[in-house]
């Protein structure tokens, strides 16, 4: 057997990283991010506890990677790009891709809302979140300013809780939610 090559040690890497982050995803979740512990990842995961340590330095660090890609992936799906006016067809995409995400992928996002909401995980989530969402925010906002709004911060956060229930509401009863339904009456209301 030949030696493995410096791609194929970094593609094992990788795969390992993406385990390791997977089975965490899954361990907060259920236990909880202050519950959880490293073994248990290590156990989910299937790997020993010191090659997690390899990877990553703290239980906090898995929480900031695990966020971070969640994040990474909605925002590159989304190409949000707040030196750039919003238009209604922009707004309308936005409103699918959010929706569109959940449905796709319901384990994954079922995880992070039960995770977001943990009190440990709260502030974290808002401190190393809000320089990703600030663009979309902003984006929103004007968007909502130009449709003449007279309080377009309030429509924004209007929006987003709307959003927020939508996608639960998903989360909750994937087979009898109206999915397309909704994503029309939203864009009825605020497109």
């Amino acid at each position: 057997m030949a030696p493995r090559s410096p791609e194929q040690f970094a593609e094992i890497r990788e795969e390992r990283k993406a385990q390791i982050l997977e089975a965490a995803l899954e361990v907060f979740a259920k236990h909880s991010f202050q519950g959880a512990s490293i073994s248990e990842v290590a156990i989910k995961a299937n790997v020993s506890k010191g090659l997690i340590y390899n990877y990553f330095k703290s239980k906090e660090e898995i929480l900031k990677v695990i966020i971070h890609d969640l994040f990474d992936e909605l925002v590159e799906k989304m190409q949000i790009d707040s030196n750039q006016a919003m238009t209604r067809e922009d707004f309308v995409s936005f409103i699918d891709i959010s929706i569109d995400e959940v449905v796709a992928n319901p384990d994954r996002w079922k995880l992070y809302m039960s995770l977001s909401l943990q009190p440990a995980v709260t502030p974290l989530l808002m401190e190393e979140m809000m320089p990703k969402v600030q663009p979309l925010l902003t984006r929103l906002n004007n968007y909502f300013m130009e449709q003449g709004h007279d309080d377009p911060l309030a429509m924004m956060r209007y929006y987003s809780a709307i959003m927020d229930g939508v996608q639960m509401h998903i989360l909750l009863d994937p087979e009898n939610f109206p999915v397309e339904k909704v994503k029309q009456m939203m864009i009825d209301q605020f497109a």
